[in-house]
């Protein structure tokens, strides 16, 4: 196996552009539209045909979509902003991500590669040390910011089509390319697997830039454990609102807010394993001098284990009946996003370790690393493993100028070529496993 074919200086360029346009165009969970159609476009150049569309989602299982309101005007910006509107055009409603199918010249296994697109609901640092503002790339849009590569993942996906487009002759088997909508809050992965994509894999690959301190591009952590099942709802509080120089006649949704909010960061943790909550936003009220009718949270449990996890919502979910009660307010929850607990197949690991000791650029293979943290990649993957084929989660080093999800995160772009390489590598040598 051999990629002669593929000038990697060349390509290393294209995907550093293609990351940068990401970057400055980040759009978050189901809103992806300028995004999948850049990577449709990218993808039909290369003469491959791309599923997108009402199609390949599960509409029922299409969990937290943004508002009504939200939704059309993001898709209307991109209709404007987009180079391709007809693609836009069939992604409305949020049916965004794309899959595609790459057939080799030979028979063999079926290739799972996934990669995410959407960014983080975050505002990006505007700071002339920040190599995203000072090269001109940081987002253009208000409270969208890729804070955690996907960014870069996206150019990665494309990387691995291009490579192994023009590798078809060595390619035994097939390989499914997923460009998946909503990582962020878990909540793209379950469309897709609904919809019965992953099925027919024999292999599945996911990959994460960055996540572990003190690598370097050249690292790759192969397979390992701690991958956190988490539940994402929002809570709101009806109340009754009321001047405030008579609060006797109102209900107070804030309070209840509040209690519920402390109540919840003080549940005891599990004695069997990790157990996490948190509340990350809390809105409510409309005036200095009313009595706020109205409150929303944002909530997240995480657990080490399902049981674990369904511990931590219970309970969740108890406190904010009972602050409700406390304040004489009503509690309604929406269910927005959920990934479980998964473990590597040990025979993948070895394989993929095998492949990467043999490559170069390749200075360091951990295995058996732990996460410890959730993925709704781990639907996918219980999925293919529920259909008897195997799978493993990457993760590709770099150094890292801020925790991922800060305002001042950034990638080391030299390690997009090199995942792409990686992926490739390991698509291109699955036939041989099979042996």
């Amino acid at each position: 196996m051999t990629l002669d074919k593929v000038d990697f200086d060349a390509l290393s360029q294209e995907l550093i552009a293609l990351r940068r346009d990401f970057h400055k165009h980040p759009e978050p969970a189901w809103t992806e539209f300028r995004t999948t159609a850049r990577i449709i476009d990218e993808l039909e150049k290369l003469g491959l045909t791309v599923q997108y569309g009402p199609s390949i989602h599960v509409p029922e299982k299409m969990f937290g979509l943004p508002k009504d309101e939200v939704m059309e005007e993001r898709w209307q910006r991109a209709l404007k902003e987009s180079a391709r509107p007809d693609l836009v055009e069939a992604m409305k409603g949020g049916y965004t991500g794309c899959l595609a199918m790459i057939e080799g010249a030979l028979p063999g296994p079926t290739v799972g590669i996934r990669v995410d697109i959407d960014c983080n609901d975050a505002q990006e640092a505007d700071d002339p040390k920040h190599p995203p503002c000072a090269q001109g790339f940081r987002s253009v849009y208000e409270n969208c910011m890729h804070a955690c590569g996907h960014d870069a993942h996206a150019a990665i996906g494309i990387g691995v089509a291009k490579v192994l487009c023009a590798c078809k002759d060595q390619l035994r088997g097939k390989v499914l390319l997923v460009f998946q909508p909503g990582e962020e809050g878990l909540r793209g992965a379950a469309s897709l697997t609904a919809a019965g994509h992953f099925s027919q894999c024999d292999y599945f690959f996911g990959g994460h830039v960055g996540l572990l301190d003190g690598l370097e591009v050249g690292d790759v952590a192969a397979g390992g454990h701690g991958f956190l099942a988490s539940t994402k709802f929002d809570v709101t509080f009806h109340g009754l609102a009321s001047h405030a120089a008579a609060p006797e006649r109102g209900r107070n949704a804030i309070a209840a807010a509040a209690m519920a909010t402390l109540g919840m960061l003080s549940i005891p943790r599990h004695g069997d394993g990790a157990s996490r909550i948190n509340v990350g936003t809390f809105h409510g009220g409309t005036g200095r001098n009313v009595i706020p009718a109205q409150a929303e949270l944002c909530v997240e449990t995480r657990g080490g284990t399902t049981e674990i996890n369904a511990f931590m919502e219970a309970e969740a979910r108890r406190i904010c009946q009972g602050a409700a009660d406390m304040y004489g307010c009503t509690v309604e929850t929406r269910f927005m996003g959920s990934a479980g607990c998964i473990t590597c197949d040990e025979p993948l690991v070895e394989h993929t370790i095998e492949v990467l000791s043999q490559m170069e650029d390749i200075h360091k293979i951990l295995r058996d690393i732990n996460f410890n943290g959730g993925e709704d990649v781990t639907t996918m993957m219980r999925d293919v493993q529920e259909h008897g084929g195997q799978v493993i989660e990457l993760v590709f080093g770099m150094p890292l100028a801020a925790p991922h999800h800060n305002d001042y995160f950034d990638v080391d772009e030299r390690v997009i070529p090199l995942a792409a390489r990686i992926f490739s590598t390991l698509a291109l040598t699955a036939g041989d496993w099979n042996k």
